[in-house]
């Protein structure tokens, strides 16, 4: 078992008291390629249960090689113990093979929404629960169109989304009454993240990509959807720099208390969209220098807890049980995926 401490970037906030990673030995193999580790699944946790499924990677040969993506369709279960060993069980499969859509975890089990794999964008919505030790899958209403790279997050009972076209709400009391859009989006938003905070959606990141003459953009602050969009700062380094959150992933560790890691680094990424260059995609890992900074959003503000190179990948999925927060594959620079699935322990 290990327990690595972190390298702190900024003094601990007072109610933060440590955070350390364990390494969890095991990743799903029953597919041929998954083994070598995924980016952007579902996943989430059943009780005790950590459940992950789809995602992508390049199992033959690296993307800057030519590499062909292949997308997953396993669902995987592994029982949360305190060894360091996840034991993973394959116990259904999802309708597509699919990945890059949102996964939000319930009481009533981890719904499933969107998505895309080689040949389609997704509208589908599902809820996976377990039943005998195999998945059940149940069809929710689905998306108002198909939507991948987009974000989401529980919030007093409805499930909000940021995808295609603004903020969509679906009442998990009312399903019968389907989505509902809430709120406008003049440009659309690819790979932001979300989480609740107070009562609100939030949403921070993600970037605008290039079409015609108009260059990509980043959102490097966020909105806050109460009784109308307030802006909301994002998150800074310890030297005082924007933190680009896009492709990175939030968590709520409590209703009022979101963490935030990962993600690409803003004016390496920017430039890639904006003015590609040859050989992009065959540098070291370091060269990409994705977001290694812990940022917690308490109190209306983000304040930066830590820093590791553990946490800086791109296209991770976090879940969170009893304060620990597993965060699970994800790439360490483009093209490159990982089977490491950390135990991140905050106290």
């Amino acid at each position: 078992m290990l327990l690595t401490p972190i390298l702190c970037a900024a003094p601990i906030i007072s109610s933060i008291g440590s955070i350390a990673f364990q390494l969890m030995k095991g990743f799903p193999h029953d597919e041929p390629g998954i083994e070598k580790g995924v980016s952007a699944c579902y996943a989430g946790r059943i009780g005790s249960t950590l459940v992950i499924a789809g995602g992508c990677n390049f199992p033959d040969k690296p993307v800057a090689e030519g590499g062909t993506k292949k997308y997953y369709q396993g669902i995987y279960a592994a029982e949360i113990d305190k060894s360091d060993t996840l034991r993973w069980q394959k116990i259904g499969d999802l309708p597509k093979e699919g990945a890059y859509g949102v996964s939000v975890t319930t009481d009533d089990g981890i719904i499933c929404l969107g998505g895309n794999n080689s040949h389609e964008s997704l509208s589908t919505v599902i809820r996976i629960s377990i039943s005998e030790g195999q998945a059940v899958i149940d069809t929710l209403p689905s998306l108002p169109q198909p939507m991948d790279n987009f974000t989401g997050s529980m919030n007093d009972g409805k499930l909000f989304i940021r995808g295609n076209g603004g903020i969509y709400v679906l009442d998990m009391k009312a399903l019968s009454e389907g989505w509902r859009k809430v709120w406008d989006a003049d440009l659309p938003l690819v790979q932001p993240v979300s989480a609740s905070h107070d009562g609100h959606y939030c949403v921070w990141g993600g970037f605008t990509p290039k079409q015609g003459d108009r260059l990509a953009t980043l959102s490097l602050n966020g909105i806050e959807y109460g009784e109308s969009p307030t802006s909301v700062a994002g998150p800074e380094d310890k030297n005082g720099e924007k933190v680009f959150l896009g492709g990175g992933c939030a968590v709520n560790l409590s209703p009022n208390r979101v963490l935030a890691l990962g993600g690409v680094n803003k004016d390496v990424f920017l430039k890639a969209v904006n003015s590609p260059e040859p050989g992009y995609l065959t540098h070291p890992v370091a060269w990409y220098k994705f977001n290694p900074n812990i940022c917690l959003f308490e109190k209306g503000q983000w304040t930066l807890i830590g820093s590791s190179p553990i946490t800086a990948r791109a296209g991770a999925t976090a879940v969170v049980y009893k304060g620990d927060v597993f965060l699970i594959g994800g790439e360490l620079k483009p093209g490159i995926r990982t089977p490491d699935i950390y135990r991140i322990s905050i106290r």
